[in-house]
């Protein structure tokens, strides 16, 4: 009666001392799985979004219009707005 009792004390007290190391190596060696695989993660979407972006401004060039390269020169202003003078109108 007394070893029974004595097992299982020395049973509980193992399991006490080496639960909380076998469940800090679980949690490394998952936290380190994990990393790894995160790490993977984040480069594909890397690569998925330059991907996308890259097709994306081919898309864009194709479908919009060419620019107006005479619009953008910075000597062409236009005609001046003519605004109109006289009575009735603040200056």
């Amino acid at each position: 009666m007394m070893e029974r009792l004595f097992e299982w004390v020395a049973k509980g007290a193992l399991i006490l001392i080496f639960a909380p190391l076998l469940l800090c190596l679980a949690l490394q060696g998952a936290i380190a799985i994990l990393a790894a695989i995160l790490s993977w993660l984040v480069g594909f979407a890397v690569l998925i979004g330059a991907v996308a972006g890259i097709s994306a401004g081919a898309v864009l060039r194709r479908r919009l219009p060419p620019p107006d390269t005479r619009r953008l020169a910075p000597d062409s202003y236009g005609e001046p707005i003519r605004r109109p003078k006289g009575r009735g109108r603040e200056s």
